[in-house]
């Protein structure tokens, strides 16, 4: 299990490249900035294929499994079709993804714990409420891709370390 406690590592750092702004200073200002454009896409594919290992190896129901296998590679095809460079706009099938992650974060948290339970649930909520928002032509508040970009590295960080507990038990 520690390889896949390091594959979730990596992709929680992968994730971390294209979503986390980090603050430099440009022109005698301080401003933020975050990986865009193909870059990003890059990390996204790789932070996807770091969990795969995870999702299979996290104690969960099958269909659950499933579901996470199935986050990931639909992810994988999203980002990679944007390095592909596709015009689509793939955010609305991204939502649609998420509902899916949704399954497998609730489910494989609250079989992990309860403290992964209310990090999966909390971070399904947030998908949720991006996909109700988006339902409604909405735009939704800055909270929610903060909040959903640090509870995914939190949910990696925490898969990282039930895994690695699984392998001393």
């Amino acid at each position: 299990m520690m390889f896949e406690a390091i594959g979730a590592l990596l992709g929680a750092g992968f994730f971390a490249a294209f979503h986390v702004p980090v603050p430099h200073r440009r022109d005698g200002q301080w401003q933020m900035a975050k990986l865009q454009g193909k870059p990003a896409r890059v990390m996204g594919v790789l932070y996807h294929i770091c969990l795969l290992p995870a999702i299979a190896a996290l104690p969960a129901p099958v269909w659950a499994v499933a579901a996470g296998l199935t986050w990931m590679l639909l992810d994988i095809v999203l980002d990679a079709a944007g390095l592909a460079g596709t015009d689509v706009d793939v955010a609305p099938f991204r939502s649609g993804v998420h509902v899916v992650a949704s399954l497998w974060l609730v489910t494989a948290g609250w079989t992990a714990g309860p403290v992964m339970g209310l990090v999966g649930t909390t971070h399904a909520a947030v998908f949720m409420v991006r996909l109700v928002l988006r339902s409604q032509g909405r735009p939704y508040p800055g909270w929610v891709p903060f909040a959903s970009a640090w509870l995914n590295i939190g949910w990696m960080v925490g898969v990282a370390i039930t895994l690695a507990n699984l392998q001393s038990v």
